[in-house]
């Protein structure tokens, strides 16, 4: 059986890498309407944004992920 969680569980949980490096909090979600996949997220970043990093017009940053998933209160990118 697969697990399934709620757009609204998962915004405002902290966002870690694979590694273990926190990111910031996860904001929103942005899902492709033909595929059904998750596009990209945007994450408010806990540290200091970059040059390298894209930014949405509220300053969040636009993450572009293959995978989330969500264990232990956080969610973590892939």
């Amino acid at each position: 059986m697969s697990h399934k969680l709620l757009r609204k569980e998962l915004i405002g949980k902290k966002v870690f890498t694979e590694a273990g490096t926190e990111l910031g909090v996860l904001e929103d979600i942005v899902i492709d309407c033909t595929s059904g996949l998750i596009r990209y997220i945007l994450i408010r970043f806990s540290g200091k944004i970059s040059q390298n990093h894209r930014t949405d017009e509220q300053g969040r940053v636009i993450c572009a992920v293959d995978e989330i998933r969500a264990t232990n209160g956080k969610v973590v990118v892939i």
